[in-house]
């Protein structure tokens, strides 16, 4: 036995198979459903557009100088308004939008349109896809059936929406400015089968005003790619504190993976959770001492559903890093005819989209216990000793045929241009049924006790270094980024579930 359970209350779950499961969130190569890949090429087909490869290098620049511009927005942030906007806005001025998603020098008309489906749609839709795939395996009960995508573009999240929850989608509301990208999202979709109900809107001004106060509250918010377009802080801060008021359960935020959209996200993540911190505190001021107030104490509140295990100040800021996730995706074979390498190489089979993510659900954060908590971990010497005459004579025979396939001469194989919209569509199905299997072994509840592996963890010889965001104490009110050294002689368990894991996945602690 690798481990020992010590308490008789110890969880019967913790398993060495069960416990790799529910770390495990990153995924693999992800190849776009073929359903969206076959969209966007007749999409295209019928634009009939000319120098397209040129049109994409100038989305790309464009994309660039909004990366240039959220440098300088955030070398001008003061922390206090992020932290307590109250004190920096004069309360006549203080949740008025002046600025709106575009008005940072990119404008989407046709030929933008154009390209972004022929070159950024199935990238942003991979890294959608990575982010609400893990929000249902940390959340098993959540079925979003009334979903608002804000400045949804032409529809990578809602596409991943239905990849992620296909059966419980009942209403969708769709805020986008851009009629050229309204009109997109809505070729797209054409013709497919057991659609939502959905509604598109061009501001969220106009979204409130064409729904009724009761029935403005959505399941899951999400917005992708988004808030970085929107100039101001205090217009991003405004916009965030809207999508809140309209969420009755998850937000989910999305950015580019790149310094200024983890800046953004950290923005964000911080307001929320000083604003609903505040509102507990005004409440427990405010209430009398009985029951019924209590239960309404316990809604109110917010904690961090992914990536963090607390809900703490992030302990990136402070050591010079920032958060971010990678999702490598399988090129379309409209990606490899417009989009350029750099130097001229030939274009990969595959690139990775890097992202910035923050899922938020209201309430308290639910107090677990730690998934290592009452389990003991053998030595490597304490499991040599237990082994009998059978298992050594296995060892030996997995050690000679692992020396007999080393002996094998490595084959380069062929070239092949592929085409991944020839995929057929039964093997994709199998696929998603094994992914689902393995999903059902292991769940990674949202207390405190599970970290997240930040960057690629480093394998040297017998031992892994990892670095993971983690929980310092119960509540999860505090974090810290910890270097981790896992060596196969102290603990081989742990070890064989770190030279398996990935950057994004999770890594168990006990207290």
């Amino acid at each position: 036995m690798a481990t020992t359970l010590l308490p008789e209350t110890a969880q019967k779950v913790l398993t060495q198979e069960a416990i790799r499961s529910a770390a495990k969130q990153s995924q693999r190569c992800l190849t776009v459903p073929v359903k969206l890949r076959r969209a966007i090429k007749k999409y295209l087909r019928d634009q009939e557009e000319p120098h397209m490869k040129r049109k994409v290098l100038r989305l790309s620049e464009s994309f660039t100088q909004i990366k240039d511009v959220n440098s300088q927005l955030i070398a001008s942030t003061s922390k206090q308004l992020v932290e307590d906007p109250l004190q920096c806005v004069d309360q006549s001025q203080r949740w008025k939008i002046k600025s709106s998603y575009g008005d940072i020098g990119l404008t989407y008309r046709d030929d933008e349109t154009i390209a972004y489906v022929a070159s950024r749609m199935p990238a942003v839709f991979s890294a959608c896809h990575r982010v609400l795939k893990e929000v249902r395996r940390r959340l098993p009960g959540f079925s979003p059936a009334k979903v608002l995508d804000f400045g949804a573009g032409t529809g990578s999240a809602f596409w991943a929406l239905r990849e992620v929850w296909p059966n419980s989608l009942e209403k969708v509301n769709l805020v986008e400015p851009s009629q050229s990208m309204q009109r997109a999202g809505q070729s797209l979709i054409q013709g497919q089968k057991n659609l939502p109900l959905i509604h598109s809107y061009g501001t969220l001004q106009s979204l409130t005003k064409n729904i009724k106060k009761s029935e403005r509250e959505h399941d899951l918010v999400i917005a992708s790619y988004v808030l970085g377009e929107i100039p101001s802080l205090k217009d991003r801060i405004t916009v965030v504190r809207q999508l809140w008021d309209l969420t009755r359960d998850v937000l989910i935020l999305i950015e580019p993976g790149t310094p200024q959209g983890s800046n953004i996200i950290s923005q964000m993540r911080s307001h929320i959770l000083w604003m609903e911190k505040r509102k507990c505190r005004k409440s427990k001021a405010a209430i009398d001492e009985t029951s019924k107030d209590l239960v309404v104490a316990r809604k109110s509140g917010a904690y961090i559903v992914a990536p963090c295990s607390h809900d703490g100040a992030c302990p990136l800021e402070k050591a010079g890093k920032y958060c971010h996730f990678v999702q490598r995706l399988e090129r379309t074979s409209t990606q490899r005819a417009y989009k350029r390498s750099k130097g001229g190489q030939p274009l990969r089979g595959f690139e990775d989209e890097k992202f910035s993510f923050i899922a938020v659900r209201r309430g308290q954060r639910p107090r677990e216990p730690w998934p290592l908590d009452g389990v003991k971990f053998e030595t490597l010497k304490e499991q040599h000793a237990k082994r009998t005459l059978e298992d050594l004579e296995i060892d030996y025979e997995d050690q000679v045929s692992s020396q007999q396939a080393s002996l094998i001469p490595f084959e380069k194989p062929d070239p092949i241009t592929y085409d991944s919209d020839v995929v057929e569509v039964d093997d994709h199905e199998d696929n998603e049924e094994e992914e689902e299997e393995e999903d059902d072994t292991g769940h990674a509840d949202l207390g405190g006790g599970w970290g997240r592996i930040i960057y690629m963890p480093v394998r040297r010889g017998k031992q892994v270094t990892m670095d993971v965001c983690r929980s310092t104490n119960q509540d999860a009110s505090e974090g810290t980024l910890q270097r981790i050294v896992v060596t196969k002689n102290k603990n081989p368990t742990l070890h064989n579930q770190a030279r398996k894991s990935l950057w994004g996945d999770l890594w168990p602690f006990q207290k």
